[in-house]
Parts: C-alpha cells; structure tokens; sequence
C-alpha cells in the first residue's frame, strides 16, 4: 500500500499565484497539484491546509478516490482531508475536538483512520500541529506536545502518524515521538529541515521511503511551486509477525 502525506497550502502555489498568501484554491495550482497526486498512485492521501469540501470533492473525482474532509479545530481554515482507494475498507472519524491538556481543541487537525486489511484494523492518524504562528511569544512547543500526547491517548497503537508536525528533528516532539516507538523512515538530508513525516510502528508494520518528485513547480510558473512544503511519501507492508 502506498501512502503519502501533504500539506498542499490551500493550494493556492508558493508563492501565492493570487499575489498574497489567502486561504482559497487557485484554479492551476488545484490542476497541477491534481496531476501531481495522480502521478503518485496513492492508495491513502493525507492532506493538511485544505480550504474547503470543494477541493476534496474535486480531487476524489479526478483520482477515482474517497474523501472526507475537516475544518481545522481552533483555526478552522487550518483544514485536512483524507482520500482513500475505493476498494479499501476504511472508517473516518474526526477527532479535532478532543481537549488537550490546556483544555482546547487541536488548532488544526486530527484525523483517524482505520484500515481493515487481512482480517486486522491499523489506525492511521492525519495530524497539522500548531506551528509558532499563533502562539504567544513564538513558543509553540509546549502546544504541539500537548497535542502530540493526546492522539497517543485518543487513539491507541497507531500504526502511522502522518502529517506537518512542525517540528524538526532536534525538537521535544521529534524525541516524544521516537520515545513512543515510532520510526520515521525518511533519511536525513544535509542542509534541509524537515517537519512533515510519516511515521510508523515498527512492530505493526514495514516501511520503504518514497522518493519526492524532482518536478515540483507549477507549469507554466518557473519559480512558483506547489506549495512551500514537500510530499512525504512510503510503500508499507505488514510486519512479518503479523501476517
């Protein structure tokens, strides 16, 4: 099965084709980004920063997939979606309005996912952590902690956790999550930071790391690009001792 994980930008390009960043789908990069997803042939697509229903109904028709769509919690333009194969046995719940330890919802998203696959059910959660956008002083960590603790309490043993987690390698949550047992499969690359991943349970399943694509400007646009974060993209398969 192949998954990939995307924070499309609202899918106005980066930067924005409208001249100013605004929360609403420009018609070519919403085409390109489409043409995009359909060259990856993903049986599960996690999406964060989607503006509306709109553009998931778009891209279940272009890619013949299934959709559910979420406003974000706190900052419900903040939206996600996921899209499914259609021959996949899956059920959709959102969970963005679980309290955190401060007593709010998640400023983003929080998405689960079930997958029955071979007489078994894997949860995959769709997560956007808050960013130091809108936290006092820029300190956003504690924020994304508090978040990160409770869809590991919401949801339990998930098998992938996917998403923008607004973190880099050397935050607290990047160490929360390798303290959890998760493994993130994608090397580590000189000079670039990173704060989108999949990560995965080893114990539940196998990854190989995808490839980004090289092209990654919208057509027609030199210098303008999909959006301002890349896909991050995995193969799995169920761990031998499970199958």
């Amino acid at each position: 099965m192949i998954l990939w994980s995307h924070n499309a930008y609202w899918f106005q390009g980066a930067p924005s084709l409208w001249g100013e960043e605004l929360q609403v789908p420009h018609p070519e990069a919403l085409a390109a980004l489409t043409e995009l997803y359909t060259s990856l042939q993903p049986d599960v697509l996690l999406l964060q920063e989607v503006p509306g229903p709109d553009v998931p109904a778009a891209l279940s028709d272009a890619l013949n997939m299934r959709s559910h769509f979420v406003p974000g919690g706190e900052r419900p333009a903040y939206g996600g979606c996921i899209l499914w194969n259609r021959d996949l046995d899956v059920i959709v719940e959102d969970l963005t309005s679980c309290r955190t330890p401060a007593r709010k919802r998640f400023e983003r998203i929080f998405m689960h996912l079930v997958l029955r696959i071979d007489h078994r059910e894997l949860s995959v959660i769709n997560l956007h952590l808050s960013s130091n956008r809108f936290a006092p002083d820029g300190q956003g960590e504690p924020v994304r902690l508090g978040e990160i603790s409770t869809a590991l309490t919401q949801v339990t043993s998930p098998a992938v956790m996917a998403g923008d987690f607004n973190a880099p390698a050397e935050s607290r949550v990047y160490d929360h999550m390798v303290q959890a047992g998760f493994h993130e499969p994608h090397p580590e690359k000189t000079g670039v930071r990173r704060i989108d991943y999949v990560w995965i349970d080893p114990s539940q399943l196998r990854a190989e790391a995808l490839a980004t694509p090289e092209n990654f400007d919208i057509p027609d646009h030199t210098g303008t690009a999909l959006s301002d974060h890349l896909p991050v993209g995995v193969r799995l398969s169920l761990a031998e001792q499970d199958r």
